[in-house]
């Protein structure tokens, strides 16, 4: 797939949403001044999540475009995505629990039970023993829990050889929302994944489907569209228990309006390189920015000064840290490990194919 340059940037848009919520979290938490706008950036930011999903199923469903739908497809695709996802989110997941383990002190929520752990790296919903809270050991991880899941519906889809994926697609999501805003489920399992923000990757799988087809828009409707997403995104939120079971049908359309007008314009626009590159590295910034923001926050509260130039201390040393800490995991880390485990894939499905062969020429001789 022919890399776009608009959805690297929205995914660069995205992470620094999701930055500036931690981070917003972090300083209003622990008393700077102004509280009440850092509690609404801390909010507001969390809108980076659902510009991710609708990124993400517009995405899953441009690489299988023209692709024939059976296991060889599904086979790749899951395969594709594990190595792609898992080996950075067990690196950092580990290294959390190091971390909760050396040093007890820099974090609050330790709980390193086995099956907790396992469910954790295995992207299955559990709940904290210790918190209570429906989370990873790696608290980040419950987006990646949905992302999985959605790769799955798509591979089962495939697998069942489905012609019309993106259809079979729609239709179960959309079912599962129905249903679970019937029966409001309990079980953690089925209310994830019966919960409305999974509209959101019908959206992006929408969106591919119409830009596959040739469909493109002119720059006054996309403006109008990035308007409405964003006077969306501030107008609506949470309630004020945290609660936000509707999300996918209230943050989900304002996602997918800036989603489609920053994408599905009819000319290119140059974007600047920096943000490409936080683009390319948004999965590296996702998973390790709050090692970053953790750190830097000790050091700004070592410096003898007030509170209003502690934040701008630590804001001065997270941004930049965050940002050259995930561009150095995304080239040492990510990308390499990408490129062996596709060689490694490649290598099982030639070998794969070797062995359907010599399978296919011994009945020929038997015939």
């Amino acid at each position: 797939m022919k890399k776009l340059e608009s959805v690297q940037v929205l995914r660069a848009v995205a992470a620094m949403l999701v930055v500036f919520c931690h981070a917003a979290g972090q300083v209003g938490g622990h008393g700077a001044p102004a509280s009440h706008i850092w509690t609404l950036v801390n909010i507001k930011g969390l809108f980076g999540v659902d510009i991710f999903f609708v990124v993400s199923g517009f995405v899953m469903m441009y690489i299988i475009s023209g692709q024939p739908s059976g296991g060889t497809t599904a086979r790749r695709f899951f395969g594709e995505r594990i190595v792609r996802v898992v080996p950075l989110y067990w690196a950092v997941t580990l290294l959390s629990i190091g971390i909760g383990l050396a040093l007890p002190a820099l974090k609050y929520k330790n709980c390193y039970e086995v099956g907790y752990v396992l469910r954790s790296l295995f992207f299955i919903p559990a709940i904290n023993p210790l918190t209570g809270a429906p989370e990873p050991v790696l608290g980040l991880g419950w987006t990646l829990n949905f992302e999985m899941f959605f790769y799955t519906v798509i591979s089962l889809v495939l697998l069942l050889g489905i012609r019309r994926v993106y259809l079979a697609v729609v239709a179960i999501f959309v079912t599962l929302v129905a249903l679970g805003l019937a029966t409001k489920p309990e079980y953690l399992i089925l209310k994830g994944w019966t919960h409305t923000i999974i509209l959101e990757f019908v959206f992006g799988v929408m969106f591919a489907q119409l830009r596959l087809s040739g469909f493109r828009m002119g720059g006054p409707a996309q403006v109008a569209l990035i308007l409405a997403g964003v006077a969306g995104w501030l107008m609506t939120g949470p309630s004020a228990d945290g609660t936000f079971d509707m999300r996918g049908l209230m943050w989900g359309p304002p996602a997918a309006a800036i989603f489609a007008g920053v994408v599905m314009g009819r000319r290119d626009v140059q974007y600047p390189k920096l943000l490409l590159l936080i683009g390319d590295a948004s999965y590296s910034l996702y998973l390790t920015h709050l090692f970053i923001m953790r750190a830097a926050w000790l050091l700004a509260t070592q410096l003898p000064v007030g509170d209003a130039l502690r934040v701008g201390a630590f804001f001065a040393l997270f941004l930049p840290g965050c940002v050259c800490f995930a561009i150095v995991s995304f080239r040492k880390f990510e990308m390499p490990g990408m490129r062996f485990g596709r060689r490694y894939l490649l290598a099982r499905q030639d070998k794969g194919s070797l062995a359907e062969g010599v399978s296919a020429g011994t009945q020929q001789v038997r015939t």
